[in-house]
């Protein structure tokens, strides 16, 4: 099978018909591959797909063809080429180049790319960039291939430096964090046995150098543990969940959340996971029965419309809310490239969903509200508005290992805190 070819028609398909990436590369018509053959389909099509902008700037200043004069097949088959040459290294360049434009259509494509490769190869030192003194922003832009808003976005926010050091970690920072069953194993055995280098979250969270397939890895099969970053496992963690709680999981898929307070739960009790996304629901099942977690009851249901039959029951409720994804650009690249406008209609729909969703707990239950991203509007702003419309709730301080809330909210920095961004607030029903 040509990888390559995989790859451009994977691209093609994210670019012109909006595929996710992921979903393609989960497509049953994958199972043929050996594992090196979809290790390199999967390194090819996410960075080509990471470093799309910069691939785009440099195909211009190259070709000296503004980039919308190239039809979408080349630029995406030039982005293959370049991604090779440029950051996979597997290859000579001049195998990489050759191979590439194996996959031109016609004799000017073949030209055309093999001319834009060439130039890249003989110009790999000293690749064209943006000036950084004169436009900081639109270099930052290029250089870590992220839209120019999102740059404008965290510079707001943490200042240019800091708006550089998330895209850096974003694009070089490459690991996995699972989470351990405690009901099977204890993290200080899957620690030897994984070469995993720290153990957190009261023995909780392990974290492995790099990207690792985990239905290969061993244990995975016995229910040893489940992918999820420390972040996440921090949030669950954060409400305390008890044995013997009933807790309602209102967004809860692909279940890592459910999962984890199962855990801390010793599966004692019961859990609601709950998720708008029917086809996500095996997801769930299937996790909790590898895992071995009983008390964990799936259901389809929208988190605007809660279930009449457990309103002011529960002990804990999770309301971890669909966003913008900007705190876990680096493991989902595509996200990145969503549009500005999309962004600013969601904090609407977290706040009803934050509303509704209060209202299945009992006098004295808890509520995690939780996002990965790092956006204001998102966050503090959501859970401020709910707060001030809703008298008999209040923010409950905590504490993350070594970290302490501010007044009930606690957000986590890429390149301060080494985990997605991520947001937490915990709120208690008076």
């Amino acid at each position: 099978m040509n990888i390559r070819k995989l790859a451009l028609d994977m691209m093609l398909d994210y670019e012109i018909s909006g595929k996710y990436v992921n979903l393609s590369l989960s497509s049953h018509m994958l199972d043929k591959l050996t594992d090196s053959e979809r290790g390199q389909l999967t390194s090819l099509l996410y960075t080509a797909v990471e470093h799309k902008i910069t691939y785009d700037y440099l195909i211009a200043s190259l070709s000296g063809r503004s980039i919308e004069d190239v039809d979408d097949y080349t630029r995406a088959l030039l982005r293959l080429g370049l991604c090779q040459i440029i950051h996979i290294n597997s290859v000579p360049d001049f195998a990489a180049t050759n191979e590439t434009v194996k996959l031109a259509r016609n004799p000017g494509e073949r030209s055309f790319v093999n001319g834009v490769l060439r130039s890249a190869v003989r110009n790999k030192e000293n690749l064209p960039i943006p000036n950084k003194g004169k436009n900081y922003r639109r270099y930052l832009s290029v250089k870590y291939s992220f839209p120019l808003w999102i740059v404008k976005h965290f510079a707001l926010l943490f200042g240019d430096e800091g708006c550089e050091r998330i895209l850096e970690f974003y694009n070089t920072e490459k690991y996995t964090d699972i989470s351990v069953n405690l009901t099977k194993c204890d993290g200080s055995s899957l620690k030897e046995k994984y070469g995993a280098y720290s153990v957190i979250n009261n023995g909780l969270s392990l974290r492995i150098d790099g990207s690792i397939n985990p239905e290969k890895a061993a244990g995975f099969a016995q229910g040893d543990f489940f992918v999820q970053d420390t972040a996440s496992a921090t949030a669950v963690s954060v409400l305390e969940p008890r044995a013997g709680d009933r807790l309602i999981d209102v967004c809860s898929a692909p279940g890592g959340k459910s999962f984890a307070a199962a855990v801390l739960m010793e599966n004692k009790g019961e859990i609601y996971s709950f998720d708008l996304h029917e086809s996500k629901l095996t997801l769930i099942e299937s996790g909790a029965k590898r895992l071995g977690l009983d008390i964990i009851n799936v259901a389809m249901r929208d988190a605007t419309c809660p279930d009449e039959t457990l309103i002011g029951t529960a002990d804990k409720v999770i309301c971890d809310v669909p966003c913008s994804g900007l705190g876990v650009l680096g493991k989902k690249p595509d996200l990145r490239y969503k549009d500005e406008a999309n962004v600013k209609e969601l904090p609407p729909l977290q706040l009803k969903i934050l509303r509704e969703s209060a209202k299945y707990l009992k006098i004295g239950g808890e509520l995690l509200y939780s996002t990965c991203t790092l956006n204001p509007d998102e966050n503090e702003n959501v859970v401020k508005a709910f707060i001030e419309e809703n008298p008999s709730f209040e923010l409950v301080d905590f504490k993350a290992g070594g970290l302490s809330s501010d007044g009930g909210m606690l957000t986590l920095l890429p390149h301060v805190h080494k985990t997605d961004g991520f947001f937490m607030a915990k709120l208690k029903r008076k």
